[in-house]
């Protein structure tokens, strides 16, 4: 029984430990959870190491547009920029995803709420700046 527990306690800190290579630049996912205080999930907020920060160098993300299509759902659509390997998408203080893809279906959103979103590039696993932003309400 006690190597059972043993193995259980080794396995749940290996889970923790280990993180995610999506490309996060700079930072561990461990570092950054946080709950929301709209959705309480556990959402990305970004935390940067000291020493490291923003490449302003980056070209911004255009183009960028948000259309409710529904009461609980946005969808985001943006240009792409070159070299972007994945693109963090902010909603208010929050990144609640990372993709790959230049779109973006914000799912479990509270009816009658306006979110504000930003995207910011990875180009060679270094952060760039947020786009414009742009605001929409979902419907009721």
């Amino acid at each position: 029984m006690k190597s059972i527990v043993a193995a259980l306690v080794v396995l749940s800190l290996t889970t923790i430990s280990c993180t995610d290579s999506d490309e996060s630049p700079q930072t561990n996912k461990s570092e950054i959870e946080s709950k929301s205080p709209q959705t309480n999930k556990s959402e990305i907020k970004p935390k940067r190491r000291p020493g490291y920060g923003v490449d302003s160098s980056i070209t911004k993300v255009t183009g960028l547009s948000a259309k409710a299509s529904g009461p609980t759902q946005i969808n985001l659509l943006w240009d792409s920029v070159p070299g972007a390997t994945t693109y963090w998408i902010y909603r208010d203080d929050y990144v609640p995803a990372i993709v790959r893809a230049t779109n973006y279906a914000d799912k479990k959103l509270s009816p009658g709420t306006t979110y504000t979103y930003a995207i910011a590039p990875v180009v060679k696993s270094v952060l760039g700046p947020k786009s414009a932003s742009v605001t929409v309400k979902t419907p009721r």
